[in-house]
């Protein structure tokens, strides 16, 4: 007796089976083909299939019993065998039991010898619980190795020796597009077309290249296209499968979709480049600050000595001007590089906005109108203004990408109140008046799912190399941080509005300090490795009566405090200085002479600065005017 078994599916999907009987003296075929998927797997359905089975063994036996003989209990062994492979054990010893009594009552009740009817029926129930027992025990090793497959996150295609596909899991049929029915029996070659990503060009099928070769693939990466054309990257690696003899019975092919590990490698490789980026940038700002120090305060200086209806007034005025337009850029520059934390202050929105517009305007070109609906005086916020302007840029920026042909920019501002509702809910803010500021343009909009990543670090709908993927990151991360809200409203080919809702509060805008007089009479330690700062401050200090003491790094200055410590009333010196920083400047000195005073100077923002985790006790920010580096030092010198 011959039995083919089912070919190796998943524990959820059982096919149809075909069972092929062949007997010694006499050939009869009997063929049972069934859809066991129709009937849930459980013990009470496993019985009724064990009964119905039997059922149809003693017609079938009545019918064919001359044909049969002397193997009249074969087609009872086949249905304990279906039993116990479609429903195990207790299937296969339901079926073995009633086939038992079925055969004692139909065919061994007329034997006349009760020893040689019992011997017959007992060596079929010891036939049928053999059975029962070894084929339960194989049906349960292959489901389990079916489920395992079937589970696990790679896809798995396994043939035959020809390079017929034999079994895909279902990862491998999403990424195929192949339905297990339909790729069965099909060379592997039309199921799996894979593409070189360079070359573009077809390569050999490695199932195929298993087969011939008879040894493993190595592990390759290619372009997998699917049943319906779509491309994914794929990382396989082909195996083939041998039996006890080392014989090659098939080959089997693992291979994964690596989209999304690509994605975030280059996501990595994306974010140290732009955090190399912003490293150079702070580096390049807190060098500029330095310039732009010496260039503001000369500027101010040389203000002093022209006089104002002088026909040179109006060059010095626009040279300080300049200088305040670049100062605004590293501050940008330092929010790009993270080298600053945020200053919240009282502003004015719409003063804020309407003083951008000249820069907006150059930034939008010349084919797209900008409409500026803002004025001061419309509502007070507190926020950081380069945050806020940064943001305003990048919502302009994305503005503009989105209308290559021209259009319309309109950036409005208007004082709002959310009520206890649905809007402020939605908004995830608390009731109150807000001010809210709309930038909208007539580009290309965007659908829902676009919508619905925008905020996303590193998403950007812009060809590659065109666009970071942080700019509206950037402008939900800033408004967050102002305790803010931004929304966005777009459908395709109706542009977008952008709606961003700030707190308002009352505080009086923070105007500039009032100006004191400024001079003095102590002498002062002046510790910087640019020469230029150092010939400024030297030039604004001694012109109001103090006295200077010069070194242009932090060896420099321990030698000089210790020829002059009991004259020095205060250390002023830059922070970002080679060999020695000004921190470990000011902590040495003071730790000669407690209660030194220090003011602290840098290019840098305080935060980059402060990386030994102490704070300084003053601190004056580069580019600064000869007024507010004289308010500061007489600020710290007047301190108790």
């Amino acid at each position: 007796m011959a039995l083919d078994s089912p070919p190796l599916e998943d524990a959820a999907a059982r096919r149809r089976v075909s069972v092929l009987i062949l007997t010694g003296r006499t050939k009869a075929a009997v063929v049972f083909c069934k859809d066991v998927d129709s009937f849930p797997r459980s013990p009470l359905n496993g019985s009724v299939f064990a009964l119905a089975l039997t059922a149809a063994a003693v017609l079938a036996t009545w019918i064919l019993r001359p044909y049969l003989e002397p193997d009249t209990f074969t087609l009872f062994i086949v249905g304990v065998w279906l039993s116990a492979w479609y429903y195990g054990r207790a299937g296969g010893f339901t079926a073995a039991a009633a086939s038992a009594v079925a055969i004692l009552y139909f065919f061994l009740r007329q034997d006349a010898g009760l020893s040689t009817m019992l011997t017959r029926l007992g060596t079929f129930v010891a036939m049928a619980a053999l059975i029962t027992w070894v084929t339960a025990a194989w049906r349960e090793s292959r489901r389990l190795l079916a489920a395992t497959l079937s589970s696990i996150g790679d896809a798995v295609v396994a043939t035959d020796r020809e390079g017929r596909v034999t079994f895909l899991n279902p990862v491998a049929e999403t990424l195929t597009g192949w339905p297990r029915k339909e790729a069965r029996g099909r060379p592997a070659a039309e199921i799996l077309k894979l593409l070189d990503e360079k070359t573009r060009e077809p390569i050999e099928n490695p199932l195929t290249r298993v087969l011939r070769e008879r040894a493993v693939a190595v592990q390759e990466r290619a372009a997998l296209i699917s049943r319906n054309g779509a491309e994914t990257p794929v990382e396989h690696c082909a195996s083939p499968v041998r039996d006890e003899s080392a014989g090659v019975r098939g080959a089997i092919l693992v291979f994964r979709d690596i989209g999304k590990r690509r994605q975030l490698e280059e996501q990595a490789t994306h974010a140290e480049k732009m955090d190399a980026v912003g490293r150079l940038a702070g580096g390049v700002a807190g060098d500029f600050n330095n310039v732009l120090t010496v260039i503001t305060g000369f500027a101010e200086l040389l203000r002093t000595e022209v006089p104002a209806s002088g026909p040179l007034r109006r060059f010095v005025d626009e040279i300080i001007f300049a200088g305040e337009r670049a100062a605004a850029l590293t501050r940008h520059l330092l929010t790009f590089s993270r080298g600053s934390t945020a200053q919240p202050r009282v502003l004015d929105l719409g003063s804020l906005a309407g003083n951008m517009g000249p820069m907006l305007q150059r930034l939008l070109g010349q084919n797209i109108e900008l409409i500026l609906l803002a004025s001061s005086g419309m509502g007070l916020v507190k926020a950081d203004a380069s945050q806020i302007e940064q943001a305003i840029v990048n919502l302009a920026t994305n503005a503009r990408d989105a209308m290559p042909d021209g259009g319309k920019v309109v950036i409005e501002i208007a004082g709002v109140d959310l009520e206890d509702g649905p809007g402020s809910k939605n908004l995830g803010l608390n009731p109150g008046p807000y001010m809210m500021m709309a930038i909208s343009d007539t580009g290309v909009g965007m659908d829902a799912e676009t919508r619905s990543h925008l905020f996303e670090p590193f998403f950007t709908t812009k060809p590659p190399g065109k666009g970071s993927g942080l700019g509206l990151a950037t402008v939900y991360g800033a408004v967050k941080q102002s305790e803010g809200a931004v929304t966005v409203y777009s459908q395709p080919g109706c542009g977008a509005i952008f709606e961003i809702y700030l707190p308002r509060v009352q505080d009086a805008v923070a105007g500039p300090a009032r100006k004191g007089s400024g001079k003095g009479s102590e002498t002062i330690l002046l510790v910087d490795d640019e020469e230029g700062v150092r010939k400024l401050v030297l030039a604004v200090l001694k012109s109001n009566g103090y006295d200077v003491l010069e070194a242009g790094n932090g060896a420099m200055a321990l030698a000089a405090f210790e020829k002059n410590a009991h004259k020095i009333d205060m250390v002023l010196t830059d922070v970002v200085m080679p060999q020695m920083t000004g921190f470990e400047l000011g902590r040495e000195l003071t730790a000669r002479t407690p209660g030194l005073k220090v003011l602290y100077m840098s290019g840098y923002r305080d935060n980059e600065i402060r990386g030994e985790g102490e704070a300084p006790r003053a601190f004056l920010h580069k580019p600064f005017t000869p007024d507010a580096l004289l308010t500061k030092v007489r600020e710290v010198l007047d301190a108790a």
